[in-house]
């Protein structure tokens, strides 16, 4: 496999402007390296606060690192136009309907991406959605809902469908699935690994679900009050932890068991 992303000394740090301590720097994220290859899923784990989603948000973008770079097929992101970034990483977040516009149709809100982001015209945009729509298991007809008008487990398959409409190289999902009923994270779980066969896209999920993560992941990277502590492969991890965090996070009981695929990444 070739090497998609690599990540190089990045660290996130934020000043206090005002308060009891204008001036102090407060360290979220101290400087960590790793890299993720083509077709690959990395799961992030860790405690509350351990610096997870801050990691997802500075490989989409939302963020921008303190220190060290983010490199996509050997390019800086730092070098990288907003629209470039755009189409090569997109994200999925945690509360689907929250993240949707409830004022527009699904279908205006798949082409968006469209609109700022490619050359299609009109009619190419909306062949490219009702394309989308498919894939994710909805119909066409849902290019004139609205979101209040869909199920939890579609609005989420929408949040699917507008990540991958511009065919990114990597999605990065930050805890979108908890909110979920069981058997619909299920589902959407097992329609995010036939999505990656399917479309060849990498993966980096932010979740809590060892159950999760053991089924979808190649690799884990375990956080820790901001430092990376363990980053390995999802046998290695499972197999031989070294620190008891890991332990922890990978042999944690749940509630529920999650009917996946019955096929394991090895």
């Amino acid at each position: 496999m070739s090497k998609l992303l690599e990540v190089k000394d990045i660290c996130k740090y934020y000043v206090h402007k005002d308060g009891w301590m204008p001036g102090k720097r407060v360290v979220a994220l101290e400087p960590l390296s790793f890299s993720l290859n083509r077709g690959e899923t990395l799961a992030i784990m860790g405690e509350t606060g351990s610096g997870k989603s801050t990691i997802a948000k500075l490989i989409a973008g939302a963020e921008r690192p303190s220190g060290g770079d983010i490199f996509l097929n050997g390019q800086a992101m730092s070098s990288m136009s907003d629209q470039q970034r755009c189409r090569h990483v997109r994200m999925i977040f945690q509360d689907s309907l929250r993240s949707l516009n409830p004022q527009i149709t699904v279908g205006k809100q798949l082409c968006e991406p469209l609109i700022f982001n490619s050359q299609l015209n009109h009619e190419e945009q909306k062949q490219r959605v009702h394309e989308v729509l498919r894939k994710v298991g909805l119909l066409p007809d849902h290019f004139h809902f609205y979101p209040h008008m869909l199920a939890s487990g579609q609005q989420q398959r929408v949040c699917i469908a507008r990540a991958i409409v511009l065919e990114p190289q990597i999605v990065v999902a930050d805890e979108a699935f908890v909110a979920l009923d069981p058997s619909i994270r299920a589902q959407i779980i097992n329609l995010i690994l036939d999505l990656q066969e399917d479309m060849g896209i990498s993966f980096i999920f932010v979740s809590h679900s060892a159950e999760i993560v053991k089924h979808v992941s190649d690799k884990i990277l375990i956080m820790h009050r901001g430092k990376m502590i363990e980053f390995g492969t999802t046998k290695a991890l499972i197999n031989h932890p070294e620190e008891q965090l890991t332990k922890t996070l990978l042999h944690s009981e749940h509630k529920y068991k999650v009917p996946l695929h019955s096929t394991t990444k090895e």
